[in-house]
């Protein structure tokens, strides 16, 4: 019999049945929660991996906007053609800008301005807009100035007493100013270059006779992908140059990244990255525990199928290829229908944004849309390979005696192939091995070594605990909960994993969004005055205060640079030479306390009385130079040379618009040297008449216009907050999906219980009474676990990738614990609602 049944079922017969089991299953409901956890899944995992890598994208763009380019070098030499002709063999775009100090002339006054001589082709990327008057509406151009003719920011206009349609003189050569520069995206955020700004035609240059033998300038090709390229295609060509260009580059020449000029955006850029990849791997999570719960719920209810089928002469490998090709057929229905959904609401999600965006977002990669496409699969072999594998191991006995079960993997093996399927993916996804094995591994320990904590306490309250005073139905809850310790200790996993992870993403976002509007409040500076004098400060204070402008306080400036570290010449040394710091002189000044925003992380601050002269590095300058606390750093400023040493190492939040210093030294390191001074401030749209007073009234102190820089960060903010509130949603959305599938997964075992209680004469209303105070204790328990863990894995999310100082949640400890028993409670009730309703003889002649 055995043989002649193994033959019936060959291949043929086993896909056949398969699809005809899993047809009557979908019919008759008993695939609902896995078909809708297995859609669940896919559709978040769409969402968020094709949302958050065109979101990315769009940033990269907006990065590369600010930049000018998708890659820039920047030399003191002029570029060589070798660079350009191999970017243009490649397809890119190209083109040069020259920028370097000079004097402009309009009659009798002159002032020292930035200029920035074009080539054809700029700009490449980015937005120059330009006006006809100052400080009004301006439009956007797609090329830089006409020959013989310049463009002004409206300081400088300010400054030399003039209005576009005058002449000014540059070097050799009069100029017909033509237009008012309003936004130049290109320029970066770096305050310490030289300001205010002209533009004008590259091949102005010779004529003018502006550059001379020695002439400090700087040199940049600008290299852009064309805009009809796809992303994919862009990035690889990208990277091909780079590699090409990377050995090339001499000692003068440098790569510039956003980081280099536009430090605040550039933090803001990072966390938003961050924040995107916690929530899918969050989501990605979630996803899997409702797999699992799904998964689980599917075997139980198999059991006495697969033991009919070993009892008719099936072997193990036939009932489990059979029950897995209904799986594989589900997850392949479940992916297409997850996919199209999921393709929607991104969508959605996207018009929802549009006006926030001032391009279309890319498209979203092969990559994003593989890999929601791989998550079904993916899940369902981390979290219900061991249950269905268990299908396979029932035993024929079973349909004589209905209490025998298949032998389960262990614990360990069902967990540990679940957190490699769920970290696999967070890796693929994030490229970020640290935040997944906070998240997926440090997570689930976490979380076990709670539970059996909670083992012990449970043992503990039902010792002291004077449950005889309590009502019938709290005593049967209590009871209930008490029975089967083990059991208890999983549902409270279960539940604590899905109200951790909302916890994690709700708490996280709080915090980013606070840590932003922190630094970009609304009264943020958005200009800069430099070069204020020592004979001036109190002056030009007092004229800040009265032009109703609240200026920040006065930083000592002087520029040094760094030629030794513990004697050794930095410029001899090949690993230090050609970093970016080493290259130009660095803003030294000095503080009696800790700037804001700055964080002692080694060694003690200095104070104005210590003899000693001493220096707090920056943390990330101080790693890249291998400077450690008491090394000696030796400077050279205006010809002087002095040395001091490190007392401190510091970090710097370089997310904040207020100045920020590589270096800061003790007062008496500075006392002999030429310092000028650099403040900061806001100056609301409606005050810029008082601005341009000021900086005739102050010819010499140079004014740095912030406000376009601000601009560009407060609309990423903009644009990543509506995406973190919305990607909140959905996760939180999903979470209680997720605690829906865990609650309906012990549905039947509820059902069986209730028929038994029934039967003994328990009503109905304290039948429903004993459920919601099962759940209560349950979500009251867990809730308590899952904040516990929230806020040891916000601590090292924090600490280790995001940058943020982390407190203590206190206020969510009065009512997280409260609400997650309520919310448990009201939902498991939902879910329960059946057990009070069936009937008892209907539910014991199943048993």
């Amino acid at each position: 019999m055995t043989t002649s049944s193994k033959h019936k079922l060959s291949t043929g017969n086993l896909i056949s049945l398969s699809q005809r089991m899993l047809w009557r299953e979908l019919k008759a409901g008993q695939l609902t929660i896995i078909s809708l956890a297995l859609i669940l899944a896919v559709t978040v995992a769409t969402v968020i991996s094709v949302f958050s890598n065109r979101l990315d994208s769009g940033m990269l763009m907006k990065s590369t906007e600010i930049l000018g380019a998708d890659l820039r070098v920047r030399s003191t030499q002029e570029i060589p053609p070798l660079y350009i002709e191999q970017a243009n063999e490649l397809g890119l775009n190209t083109t040069k800008t020259l920028s370097f100090p000079s004097v402009v002339v309009a009659g009798d006054a002159m002032s020292l301005a930035a200029i920035k001589a074009v080539d054809t082709g700029y700009p490449l990327k980015g937005t120059v807009i330009i006006s006809e008057d100052a400080f009004s509406e301006g439009y956007q151009v797609d090329a830089g100035p006409k020959k013989g003719e310049v463009w002004l920011e409206s300081r400088l206009l300010a400054l030399l007493n003039i209005k576009v349609g005058d002449q000014v003189e540059v070097g050799r050569s009069q100029f017909v100013v033509s237009a008012v520069i309003n936004q130049e995206s290109d320029r970066g955020g770096n305050f310490y270059s030289l300001s205010p700004r002209l533009m004008m035609q590259l091949s102005d240059i010779e004529e003018a006779g502006l550059i001379q033998t020695g002439s400090r300038v700087n040199w940049r090709l600008l290299v852009a992908a064309p805009s009809a390229w796809t992303p994919t295609l862009a990035k690889n060509v990208i990277k091909e140059f780079n590699h090409w260009l990377a050995p090339q580059l001499s000692v003068s020449q440098t790569l510039e990244s956003l980081s280099d000029n536009n430090q605040a955006l550039s933090a803001a850029l990072d966390k938003a990255r961050q924040y995107l990849s916690l929530a899918a791997i969050l989501a990605i999570l979630l996803s899997g525990i409702a797999i699992a719960m799904a998964a689980r719920d599917y075997a139980l209810h198999h059991f006495d199928t697969s033991a009919l089928l070993r009892t008719l002469g099936a072997s193990q490998g036939q009932v489990l290829t059979l029950f897995s090709l209904q799986l594989i057929y589900l997850a392949i229905i479940c992916s297409i229908i997850g996919l199209l959904l999921g393709t929607l609401a991104q969508g959605f999600l996207i018009t929802v944004l549009s006006g926030l965006f001032q391009n279309e977002l890319p498209s979203a990669t092969a990559s994003a849309w593989l890999l929601a496409s791989i998550t079904a699969p993916a899940t369902l072999l981390g979290f219900a390979l061991p249950h269905l594998l268990s299908l396979g191991k029932v035993s024929p006995l079973r349909i004589l005696r209905r209490e025998l079960e298949p032998l389960n993997w262990g614990a360990w093996s069902i967990y540990s192939l679940a957190m490699l399927a769920i970290f696999g993916l967070s890796i693929w996804f994030t490229q970020n091995a640290l935040m997944s094995a906070i998240l997926v591994i440090g997570g689930c320990v976490c979380l076990l070594l709670l539970v059996q904590v909670v083992k012990r306490l449970l043992r503990l309250l039902n010792r002291i605990i004077p449950v005889q005073y309590f009502s019938l139905y709290i005593r049967f809850a209590w009871q209930q909960v008490m029975k089967n310790p083990n059991q208890t200790s999983t549902q409270i996993l279960a539940f604590s994993m899905i109200l951790m992870i909302m916890l994690i993403i709700s708490i996280v976002r709080n915090d980013l969004l606070a840590d932003w509007q922190r630094a970009l409040p609304d009264d943020a500076p958005n200009f800069f005055a430099m070069n204020i004098q020592e004979y001036e400060k109190a002056q030009y204070a007092s004229a800040l205060r009265e032009a109703g402008f609240n200026p920040k306080p006065l930083f000592p400036l002087v520029p040094g640079r760094l030629t030794h570290i513990n004697g050794k010449n930095v410029h001899k040394d090949d690993s230090l030479k050609e970093d970016p710091a080493l290259q130009r002189d660095l803003a030294l000044t000095w503080s009696e306390e800790v700037p804001e925003g700055n964080k002692i992380l080694a060694g003690q601050w200095h104070t104005d009385n210590d003899t000693l002269q001493q220096v707090s590095v920056e943390s990330g300058l101080a790693k890249r130079l291998g400077v450690t606390l008491d090394d000696t750093l030796r400077f050279e400023v205006a010809g002087q040379k002095f040395s001091v040493t490190v007392s401190s190492i510091r970090k710097v939040d370089w997310g904040t618009l207020t100045p920020n210093f590589y270096m800061i030294l003790s007062a008496s390191a500075l006392e002999n040297l030429p310092l000028s001074h650099l403040t900061s401030f806001y100056v609301p749209p409606e005050k810029q008449d008082q601005l341009l007073t000021l900086i005739r009234n102050f010819p010499t102190v140079t004014i740095l216009d912030m406000s376009m820089v601000f601009g560009q960060i407060q609309t990423l903010v903009n644009q990543v907050t509506l995406a973190v509130e919305y990607l909140l949603l959905l996760v939180l959305v999903a979470g209680l999906l997720v605690l829906s599938a865990a609650l309906y997964s012990s549905l039947d075992e509820r059902i069986h219980q209730g028929a038994i209680l029934r039967t003994l004469g328990v009503s109905k209303a304290n039948l429903r009474y004993k459920q919601w105070s099962e759940f209560a204790f349950l979500g009251l328990i867990s809730g308590a676990i899952a904040l516990f863990g929230a806020e040891l894995i916000s601590f090292s999310l924090y600490t280790y990738l995001l940058d943020l100082d982390y407190k203590m949640q206190a206020s969510l400890w009065l009512w997280i614990p409260v609400s997650s028993a309520l919310l448990i409670m009201l939902l498991g009730g939902f879910a329960t609602r059946k057990v009070s309703q069936q009937p008892p003889i209907v539910v014991l002649r199943e048993l």
